[in-house]
């Protein structure tokens, strides 16, 4: 089965919703300023955190958000990739090339400080900030972007959140591979999804990036068809809608936990169950309920409703860039921390929160525009700044 194309060049809700999950998965690591001392305060209340009756469920769960980025991958991917790499149009070279370019040059800086500041925050506390595997061994791989693939490894290292970074490398490894063998259509997208599954109890991290990944490709190819049917409005309106419910579960069990309540006081086997795998079942609902739900619900009205999505262009723009430098910014602030005596309470605040937020985005936005495109410009040899899709 080959891959057909939306009528759209760019969905700008996909890249939107990269951006949305960059800017969530701050909120879950506004935690870390509870450890700006060098050890995790002895005691500390999510509850205590910014506009925490708000952001309730990104405080709680945030961290799936980064489920998003690789299922936004898989969908680009096999949107825009799978028939040119299965042609031959794209040589291995020329992907690598694409895919350094956009994502080493910002990687490398923030590995690179994010290095020296761990280094100078444990010269002064005898601890590292958060990620304690600041080793030889995780930099050398850290500068592959192989530390957590080769060999499986999920403890993270300098700039902790680029593990995700080094599992969406190894997941364009075996994309490439997968498209160059002709493996395209629903099945082994399938068959991926459950490997990815089984996968799970030995290594999270490498589940969640494959799962994630093919799956997004499934919904590729499910929207695509659909967008192509007499009643595709029809069916987008539907799928909205279930979208919609989907979040709006998700929300209420996450503020008040209903169905966590009806399962701890089911009879005693059922509780048993549902006491040993609440993890994987609330992680599993999310990656294959919520995301293809939400990915799929944005795709499909975007190409048949139209909208004003491109207005949202931004977020997809600097999703990676402030993706990558929120770490640097918090042991920043740590070390500043330190050296004039700022307590975790200094952070708790809204005027904390919003000053972060505006100052991350901000760099963002000159990442994105004065060192990315120029520096992905270079590495590929033009002399003018490409516009291009985040993905791309």
């Amino acid at each position: 089965m080959s891959s057909p194309a939306f009528k759209s060049r760019r969905l700008y809700s996909i890249d939107a919703l990269r951006g949305v999950a960059a800017l969530a998965v701050v909120v879950w690591h506004w935690q870390h300023f509870y450890a700006i001392t060098g050890t995790w305060a002895s005691v500390w209340n999510r509850a205590d955190q910014p506009f925490y009756i708000f952001l309730k469920p990104l405080y709680d769960q945030g961290w799936v958000a980064v489920d998003l980025f690789f299922a936004v991958s898989g969908f680009v991917f096999y949107w825009l990739y799978l028939e040119p790499v299965a042609k031959g149009e794209v040589s291995a070279g020329k992907f690598a090339l694409q895919r350094f370019s956009r994502l080493y040059p910002i990687y490398l800086l923030t590995l690179l400080v994010a290095a020296v500041l761990e280094l100078l925050f444990h010269r002064t506390t005898g601890n590292y900030f958060i990620f304690d595997a600041n080793d030889w061994p995780h930099f050398i791989r850290s500068l592959f972007l192989v530390q957590q693939w080769l060999p499986p490894d999920e403890s993270q290292s300098f700039n902790g959140p680029a593990w995700a970074v080094s599992i969406e490398v190894m997941l364009y490894v075996m994309f490439f591979a997968g498209a160059r063998l002709k493996l395209r259509g629903i099945w082994p997208a399938l068959v991926m999804v459950a490997v990815g599954i089984v996968v799970f109890p030995w290594e999270g991290q490498i589940s969640r990036g494959i799962t994630d990944f093919f799956l997004g490709g499934l919904i590729f190819y499910a929207t695509s068809h659909i967008a192509q049917q007499a009643r595709a409005k029809l069916f987008a309106r539907v799928i909205a809608a279930t979208a919609l419910l989907a979040w709006v579960v998700a929300v209420v069990e996450i503020y008040l936990g209903p169905i966590q309540w009806l399962l701890q006081h089911a009879p005693a086997p059922v509780a048993h169950v549902f006491a040993a795998n609440e993890y994987r079942i609330f992680l599993f609902a999310y990656i294959l309920g919520v995301c293809p739900l939400t990915l799929a619900a944005l795709a499909l009205h975007e190409e048949l409703f139209g909208g004003h999505y491109a207005r949202l262009a931004f977020l997809g723009d600097i999703s990676y860039s402030t993706y990558m430098v929120h770490f640097p910014m918090q042991l920043t602030l740590a070390l500043l921390a330190l050296r004039f005596g700022w307590k975790p309470a200094d952070f708790m605040t809204g005027l904390a929160m919003i000053l972060f937020y505006g100052t991350m985005i901000a760099l963002g936005a000159l990442s994105y525009t004065y060192f990315e495109r120029p520096m992905q410009a270079l590495i590929r040899g033009r002399t003018k700044r490409p516009a291009l899709s985040p993905v791309q």
